[in-house]
């Protein structure tokens, strides 16, 4: 009998209580799965990165075109350690988010096979990158799981080694894909720094980058009537030089400036620039739009156009539709990002866009 009561006290004290505490969150997550997701309306909806891979490869190209991967500066949005409005509606809606600033090039081929796929700059949110490119870049025959793509590429263009814009390559690493000898191209001094700094190093001694250097001012052909200039421009060259990339296509011309000073800094006037390489568009830095963004530093010593100065140096150029351009690269800041905001209303009311994640440009 004292047994009998000794296990029924040790049961309602030991056992019962983990039970009743594991159905009564169980009722609780099924009260918070019910609640719907809370969606703001400041910012443009975007399906996730799948949904959107799905609709990208179910548009035929026309030809070689440029694709938006990711609009936003090198640390995305949400933004490490901000609790701005921006960042925290991201932070609630997933959909809200944006990924760092890049571009897929497709060039569809002559016998009707696979495209050659390429990416300009690796940044941290290159999973999600490459993975909207992979449409592209299998056939329709060929399996959508079940494998590692280690040629996922065939090429990555850099532009310079600020961390959204090479620390991607990490993902073809040993670690992760274990590429085979995808062809990285750049600069002599951002390939020297490649080589000789770790971990990048071992991307280069394993095979799995294979760098090929260019010069500023020397186009690179890419076949099917398109090549790539890279461009010298102003910024800070901390461990490398900065490149823009010339694209030109058998219809249109496009310069990519995801990242530089000030206009004013440029050797060669972009008035100048955009005349003789007929460019007909223009994919700008629009880091910030106004120097008061970040409170507690001093934006023009970080070294970027503001938006307004752009609008204002191309007014006349966007408005007699000579070059269309389209701002990327903007700071988890910038007010731009707010589809309500008087930021947003100005770009559009000049003749201006904001570069939007699948986003087709021709060439």
């Amino acid at each position: 009998m004292i047994a009998t009561m000794t296990f029924s006290k040790w049961f309602l004290w030991l056992v019962l209580p983990p039970i009743l505490l594991l159905l009564a969150s169980c009722a609780a997550g099924d009260r918070v799965s019910s609640q719907p997701a809370e969606v703001s309306p400041l910012h443009d909806p975007h399906p996730d990165q799948f949904s959107l891979s799905e609709v990208l490869s179910e548009v035929p190209l026309d030809g070689p075109t440029v694709i938006a991967l990711g609009s936003v500066q090198d640390g995305g949005l949400p933004h490490a350690g901000c609790s701005c409005e921006r960042c925290e509606l991201a932070r609630r809606d997933p959909r809200q988010r944006r990924l760092v600033t890049a571009l897929g090039v497709v060039i569809p081929a002559p016998d009707g096979g696979a495209p050659a796929v390429y990416l300009i700059d690796a940044t941290p949110d290159v999973e999600e990158q490459l993975h909207l490119l992979r449409p592209f870049r299998w056939q329709a025959d060929e399996p959508s799981v079940g494998r590692v793509d280690r040629t996922p590429l065939d090429g990555i263009l850099l532009t310079h080694a600020h961390m959204g814009h090479y620390l991607g390559l990490a993902h073809f690493g040993f670690e992760v894909m274990h590429a085979s000898g995808v062809t990285g191209y750049c600069t002599p001094r951002m390939a020297a720094f490649l080589r000789h700094n770790g971990p990048w190093s071992q991307l280069v001694d394993k095979g799995e980058l294979k760098l090929h250097e260019t010069l500023p001012g020397q186009p690179v052909d890419l076949g099917g009537a398109v090549s790539f200039t890279p461009i010298a421009v102003p910024h800070r060259d901390e461990f490398s030089d900065t490149v823009a990339y010339l694209l030109s296509g058998p219809r249109r011309t496009l310069l990519y400036v995801p990242d530089t000073d000030s206009w004013r800094a440029w050797p060669r006037p972009l008035l100048e620039l955009l005349a003789e390489e007929q460019v007909d568009v223009l994919v700008a830095d629009g880091t910030f739009f106004s120097l008061d963004e970040l409170p507690g530093r001093d934006v023009s010593s970080i070294g970027h156009p503001l938006i307004t100065e752009t609008m204002d140096l191309l007014a006349e150029e966007v408005s007699s539709h000579r070059v269309e351009v389209f701002f990327t690269h903007l700071n988890h800041s910038n007010p731009a990002l707010l589809t309500e905001s008087a930021a947003r209303r100005e770009i559009a009311e000049r003749g201006f866009g904001l570069l939007n994640r699948g986003q087709k440009i021709s060439l």
